[in-house]
């Protein structure tokens, strides 16, 4: 509770009071405070998805072999019609 009061002083003394020589700075503290915090959340994140069980991993994993198969078979040529045997008698037949 004390570190809220603390900080809502500090912004409140940074809206209202701060002159632009120091408004400048602060926004450089701010932005690698900032930064600082989300690079520890990243952290914290990928230490909670290694946690996942690891059907999970193979789960994408096989959706991501999937997906690059069904684009290649996608992208191979036709190959030209072949001719059953059976097409071949009705022709002579006729």
């Amino acid at each position: 509770m004390f570190y809220l009061i603390f900080g809502i002083l500090i912004l409140l003394f940074y809206i209202f009071a701060a002159p632009q020589s120091i408004k400048g700075t602060l926004n450089v503290v701010v932005l690698v405070i900032a930064l600082v915090a989300f690079i520890i959340l990243l952290g914290l994140a990928v230490f909670q998805i290694f946690q996942l069980p690891s059907e999970f991993f193979i789960g994408i994993f096989m959706i991501g072999v999937a997906y690059f198969s069904l684009r290649d078979i996608s992208k191979l040529s036709q190959k030209d019609k072949k001719v059953s045997f059976c097409s071949k008698l009705r022709n002579r037949q006729e």
